[in-house]
């Protein structure tokens, strides 16, 4: 069984060494460096032609092709783009009644007749007036981009309505019911 396995061994082993003299005998291919006799061939002097420059003419510049993009990388952000994901919305709320009252800022709402239909399980705000005011900051995500304002007064009057839409030429998006 020792036999077997020192066969088994030794035969790899004495192909490995067989290719690795194979290699080295073959050389490495190398360059003529100092080792060529050769007489190099007389050289025969060239005569220049003379060249008559060609008259050039522009070749008119073609904007590259837009194309659309189909990954992140393909992207192109304009250097004035502060890329925020969110605005803030100034809220100025003053009325003229100092009945208590509740204030809504909703995103699903739709216009039905002289009235709006609005989603409450969609607003961004919820909160009381204090003596008919209300004064707020909200940050505001930029798919928000037209939202519903709704007064509801506690005595029973008719609530009060303003439909509300970001205006772009506005750096401070204010929202202002009186």
């Amino acid at each position: 069984m020792k036999t077997q396995t020192d066969r088994f061994i030794n035969v790899p082993c004495s192909l490995i060494a067989l290719s690795f003299f194979a290699l080295t005998a073959c050389g490495g291919g190398g360059g003529d460096e100092g080792g060529s006799s050769a007489t190099p061939a007389a050289a025969t002097p060239v005569t220049p032609t003379p060249v008559t420059p060609t008259p050039v003419t522009p070749t008119p510049v073609t904007p590259e092709p837009v194309v659309n993009p189909t990954s992140l990388d393909d992207l192109v952000v304009d250097a004035d783009n502060a890329l925020e994901s969110s605005f803030t919305l100034n809220i100025a709320i003053n009325t003229a009644s100092q009945s208590r009252g509740y204030f809504s800022l909703c995103d699903d709402y739709t216009a039905n007749g002289g009235g709006y239909e609005v989603n409450f399980d969609s607003c961004l705000f919820r909160g009381p007036l204090s003596d008919g005011q209300l004064s707020k900051e909200l940050k505001v995500a930029n798919h928000h981009n037209k939202l519903i304002a709704v007064i509801w007064f506690y005595d029973g009057q008719d609530p009060q309505y303003q439909q509300w839409a970001y205006n772009s030429d506005n750096a401070q998006q204010t929202l202002t019911m009186n």
